[in-house]
Formats: structure tokens, C-alpha cells, sequence
């Protein structure tokens, strides 16, 4: 078997993140999911505090590695947790229903509306990443007659 299952298109997320019947807190979970380091049960623990918008950043708590990390996010994805934080000064970031949303359900409603696990997100992140490092590097070459650095 193949990693195909596990690979998701940009088409699927694109569409699963435009879907306005899905509460916001479950389309902004899976962006986050997509775009970024964080793990589903690092995710739905963020609270409030952990989101440093005008920095594009996450602050991870009791993590897998262990310890307390930042996880850099995209201009996008701070403008969806924005909108979903509001004016709310602390709790939970992802609620639904008054409540913390729960990884379980977050992962259930991926599978629900794209047929994947949620786990397809960090998943395909990684892998175009990866394939994307294996690329050849542009290099700048030395013109001819340019005198080359010095050793230190």
C-alpha cells in the first residue's frame, strides 16, 4: 500500500476550508493542522494567551518533544484565529458550543467531510516539504575576474 491515502490535494483542503456550514473552529483547527508543526492535541489545548498574532506565532505547552516550543503560523492562518478569538481575552482558542473543542471530534469532522484522516494535513506538509529540500539549490557563481574571499 501506498502513501496516496495519506496525501491530501490542495483541492480537498481548500475545500473543507471554505466550507462556511463547518463551524470556524473546526476549519481554523485544520488550517492550523495544514500550515504548521502543531499537532492535533497541541492545537486544541491552545488557549488564548499561546497566540501571538502580530508575531505569526503559537506557543506549545507540554509538547510531544517535551517542554514549551513556538510554532511560527501564516499571515492567513493568524487572520482565521483572529476571527474566531474575537475579543475574548483568555480560554480555550477552538470552542464550539461554549466548550474546548475536542481532538477527537476535530479529527472525526475531517474524516466526515474529505474521507481522510486528520492526520493527512501534517502528513502531505511534511512530505511537500521534504520533496521540496531534495530540489538542487541555485548557487551564485563567482563572475570572471571577481576576486574571491579571503580565508578568515
Amino acid at each position: 500500500m501506498g502513501i496516496e491515502h495519506l496525501i491530501m490535494t490542495d483541492l480537498e483542503l481548500d475545500t473543507a476550508l471554505a466550507d462556511q456550514s463547518i463551524p470556524l473552529a473546526f476549519r481554523a483547527v485544520w488550517r492550523l493542522l495544514a500550515e504548521s508543526d502543531v499537532r492535533l492535541r497541541e492545537a486544541v489545548a491552545l488557549n488564548v494567551s499561546d497566540v501571538e498574532l502580530a508575531d505569526h506565532l503559537v506557543v506549545l505547552h507540554d509538547t510531544k518533544e517535551g517542554g514549551t516550543f513556538e510554532a511560527q503560523i501564516t499571515a492567513g492562518t493568524a487572520a482565521v484565529l483572529a476571527e474566531l478569538i474575537g475579543s475574548r481575552p483568555n480560554g480555550p482558542v477552538f470552542t464550539v458550543d461554549s466548550r474546548r473543542l475536542r481532538g477527537q471530534e476535530a479529527a472525526a469532522r475531517f474524516r466526515a467531510v474529505v474521507g481522510k484522516s486528520v492526520h493527512a494535513l501534517r502528513f502531505t506538509r511534511q512530505t511537500r516539504w521534504y520533496r521540496l529540500a531534495d530540489q538542487p539549490k541555485v548557487v551564485e557563481r563567482a563572475q570572471p575576474g571577481e576576486d574571491e574571499a579571503a580565508p578568515a
